[in-house]
């Protein structure tokens, strides 16, 4: 493979020139933004109508298409020959040729820091204005402006870090000072601050700075700085020139708002894992156990740093999947023929580790058996977990986490609603006869935080007499002992009041959103809403507001547990049920093949965005085999072979041969690779012969239906002869493999992989 000949630089406005030579970027705008989006789109295809609409954002052209064509001619001819290419009736950039100024930035932070902090400046030195300027009106361009604009941050951090590493201290304060202006709430910047004036001998100063950051923080946000930065702080009182430690583990989320009533519980639960190794922390939905939990493991870090705290959400996990999100909070890979929970003690060990296993109670067998034989095998090990029914093993510690209580206006419950009332009405400060009212609206909410913080955040928009008669009218259901769902409990009554008072507009929108299992970003709400990009960002913007939704950081965003289950509820009575679970599931199959796509692309993590999304891939594909979709479900199969492939997932690949049971009577072009799938499967399986057997199938159905070669079914049969030591016919088949692969980067670069390791073994 010949290497970049092109240098783009989208830090800034878009500019290109080839390696050491002359400057390619366009003049004209159109052009500019054109070769942006392509840049923004790399790895995969621009679509006529994608692209008429970023160029032509208000008025078109006469022919939208002809234009188009005119000006991608116009950019092809500045460009060398065939870095702009055609597919079918889209474009897309040839991206082994071009070098990416932000695929680049990702490397330097992902390499050692020591090593490229020279290469992070001349980096940053060249980066001017926002990146993907010429696509500000794009909402994809400006997620990843934003993402690109944190990895900045992260390289301003990485090049101070590696100054105070090596000294190198002049300037630096002021370099830092700049930085915590423009950042005042980023934590780390002060961190170095205080690291840096310790280091030049100003510890009055450092002192300062740590003070000036704990009042910005109970200001702005009613938190306290990390336990880290704290304790560095109270080290320098006590005269030590220690610095800033970094946190042990990144896994364990940091939480945006104060606990409150809960000390009592938290000192509790660290005495259960002193004495035992298994706490379960019991209690309705609701209630605050996973915020709890994450406390939990905030107190583990700071008492023993150098001991991983892991977290492990299970909130989308299902019984048959529940080993393998262990292991990938674990950090486990699994092995061909190992069960998971042998295969994660074996690595585990006698190491020390404490497990944070949150929302047990919807996969409770398998979760207590995988932590039964944790525990049996690594005695080090200590697992928390949150759940609604105990876990019923041997040493098993209950901790039951009450709702907080609600009896007068001094209670825990009274001060988390006037706390939560505060972030949104910041001139909130209730007299006793207001103080008396929470009071009422707490106890009526039966002390469950999520609850509370649900009815404080409506005080953004009604008084607070408003909010206790909208709780009265609900609340009328309970008293009489009817509940909505045995699952929510009075928790549905606070839900259903927030869910009513939306526009419908909304309403459609939230029951929506609760089809996707995990985080999503404003692209996938569109895909499943069926909206416009611009009237899903006014949406989600309004459904945040609501507290109905937060930001996860990334451009994605995610819905509580229960909140999901109930617009799930709302959706199965609408009827929009089916048509919204078919877009989903269709634009599921879309999403896994663009990062099938994407995988032998550099600077984007699709291996571990395919793990998180494998449960909901599931559901997708079940929904499309149930439905008669089974095109859809076998393209969905195929895009998954590669990922099953290096996660060494025989389960996932498997799922090709339930599309081919499921779908016999409606053989499709796809067969020869679902059965080059299932046979991939049997191979990690360990059963040669029976892979032997399916891709031999799969290249008689391709030749039956006179199909062109399929890459992967001679990549498959390739490595049936080369572990049957058949060298020269494996190489054969793999360059068959190569030539049947074309452009494909992925295809092409198993195929070749895997030649190379045939002709490895010949000599």
């Amino acid at each position: 493979m010949a290497p970049p000949s092109i240098c783009a630089h989208v830090l800034g406005p878009v500019r290109v020139h080839l390696v050491g030579g002359a400057d390619l970027t366009p003049s004209g705008p159109l052009q500019r933004r054109l070769l942006a989006l392509l840049l923004l789109r790399r790895g995969s295809t621009l679509g006529v109508d994608a692209a008429v609409e970023v160029l032509w954002p208000g008025v078109l052209p006469d022919d939208p298409a002809a234009a188009l064509q005119n000006h991608v001619a116009r950019l092809r001819k500045l460009l060398p020959d065939d870095a702009v290419q055609s597919v079918g009736s889209s474009y897309r950039l040839d991206v082994e040729r071009f070098l990416v100024d932000a695929d680049r930035l990702t490397d330097l932070l992902t390499a050692d820091a020591t090593t490229v902090v020279d290469d992070l400046r001349m980096l940053l030195d060249d980066w001017h204005g926002p990146a993907y300027s010429d696509l500000d009106h794009v909402d994809e361009a400006l997620a990843e402006a934003g993402r690109l604009d944190e990895l900045r941050l992260r390289a301003q951090e990485v090049i101070a870090e590696a100054r105070l590493t090596t000294g190198d201290l002049d300037g630096l304060v002021a370099d830092l000072t700049r930085l915590v202006e423009s950042q005042p709430l980023r934590e780390r910047p002060r961190a170095l601050l205080m690291d840096a004036l310790v280091a030049l001998g100003r510890h009055v100063e450092a002192l300062r700075t740590y003070d000036d950051f704990r009042r910005l923080l109970a200001d702005e946000l009613g938190i306290e700085p990390s336990a880290v930065l704290s304790a560095h702080h109270a080290a320098l009182l006590a005269g030590s020139d220690a610095r800033t430690p970094r946190e042990s583990t990144a896994r364990l989320p940091t939480p945006a708002t104060t606990l409150i009533g809960r000390t009592e519980l938290v000192g509790r639960l660290i005495e259960h894992l002193e004495i035992g190794r298994l706490v379960s922390l019991v209690g309705p939905g609701g209630v605050g156990k996973t915020r709890l939990l994450i406390e939990l493991g905030h107190h583990l870090v700071e008492q023993r740093p150098e001991r991983p705290v892991v977290w492990c959400e299970l909130a989308h996990a299902d019984d048959a999947s529940l080993g393998d999100v262990v292991a990938a909070a674990l950090g486990i890979d699994g092995r061909p023929g190992v069960p998971m929970p042998e295969r994660m003690a074996a690595v585990i060990g006698d190491d020390e580790l404490v497990l944070l296993l949150d929302n047990c109670e919807h996969v409770v067998q398998p979760a207590a058996e995988t932590v039964d034989a944790l525990l049996r095998r690594c005695p080090n090990l200590r697992v928390a977990a949150t759940t609604r029914e105990r876990l019923r093993l041997p040493g098993e510690r209950l901790c039951p986490v009450p709702p907080l209580p609600a009896a007068d206006t001094h209670s825990p419950a009274v001060r988390l609603f006037v706390e939560r009332a505060a972030a949104v009405a910041p001139d909130f400060d209730p007299d006793p006869d207001q103080l008396g009212t929470i009071t009422e609206i707490v106890h009526r909410l039966d002390g469950l935080p999520l609850a509370i913080e649900l009815a404080a955040a409506r005080l953004h928009g009604l008084e607070l007499s408003e909010l206790a008669a909208g709780l009265d009218h609900r609340f009328e259901l309970l008293s009489t002992g009817y509940r909505t769902s045995d699952r929510h409990g009075s928790l549905a009554a606070a839900v259903s009041w927030s869910f009513d008072s939306l526009a419908p507009d909304l309403r459609r929108c939230f029951s929506s959103l609760s089809v996707f299992a995990r985080s999503f970003t404003a692209r996938d709400v569109a895909a499943v809403c069926g909206l416009a990009p611009a009237e899903v960002s006014d949406l989600l913007a309004a459904l945040v507001e609501q507290s109905l939704l937060q930001r996860a950081g990334g451009g994605r965003y995610s819905m509580l547990e229960t909140l999901r289950a109930y617009g799930s509820d709302q959706l199965r009575v609408s009827d929009a049920d089916q048509s919204v679970r078919e877009r989903h599931a269709r634009w599921m199959v879309e999403w896994i093949e663009e990062a099938d796509r994407d995988l032998a692309l550099p600077g984007r993590p699709v291996l571990d965005e395919i793990d998180d999304a494998i449960p909901e891939l599931r559901s997708a594909l079940l929904w499309l085999i149930d439905h008669g979709l089974f095109d859809h479900a076998g393209r969905l199969a195929v895009a998954l072979v590669n990922y099953g492939f290096l996660r060494l997932r025989p389960d996932v690949l498997g799922w090709a041969e339930l599309v081919l049971d499921r779908g016999a009577a409606r053989p499709t072009s796809l067969v020869p690779s679902l059965l080059a799938a299932s046979s991939y499967a049997a191979w990690m399986g360990g059963d040669v012969e029976r892979s032997a057997e399916l891709v031999d199938r799969a290249l008689v159905a391709e030749r039956e239906a006179g199909l062109d070669p399929v890459a992967r079914v001679r990549i498959v049969r390739g490595n049936v002869d080369l572990f049957a030591g058949r060298l020269d016919a494996a190489a054969r088949w793999y360059l068959e493999a190569i030539d049947a692969a074309g452009r494909d980067p992925a295809e092409r670069l198993f195929a070749r992989s895997t030649l190379l390791l045939a002709w490895g073994y010949a000599g």
